[in-house]
C-alpha cells in the first residue's frame, strides 16, 4: 500500500536563495520591458520629426544631418522596433 504524496509546492518548499533569484529574475524581465519600449517610443518620436523635415523639403537641414530627402522618407517608414 502506497501513502499519497502531495506533489503539489509551495514558497516554503523553495530555498530562500532561490525564490531570491526568481525574484530578480522577474525584475530584471520587467526593467528590460521597460526599457524597450522606452527605446521605441523615442525611436517612434525620430521618424515623425525626421519625415516633417523631408515633407517640409527642409533640405539645408536634411543636409546638416547627412541625410537625403528620400533617405530620411525610407527611415521614416520604418516601424517603430525596426532599427
Amino acid at each position: 500500500m502506497s501513502i499519497p504524496i502531495d506533489r503539489r509546492s509551495s514558497s516554503r518548499d523553495i530555498a530562500p536563495s532561490a525564490r531570491f533569484h526568481s525574484s530578480a529574475a522577474v525584475w530584471r524581465l520587467i526593467a528590460n520591458a521597460h526599457l524597450t519600449v522606452a527605446r521605441w517610443f523615442a525611436r517612434s518620436r525620430q521618424r515623425r520629426a525626421l519625415r516633417e523635415i523631408a515633407e517640409r523639403n527642409d533640405l539645408h537641414l536634411l543636409k546638416d544631418i547627412g541625410v537625403s530627402q528620400e533617405e530620411a522618407l525610407r527611415e521614416a517608414d520604418k516601424a517603430f522596433w525596426r532599427l
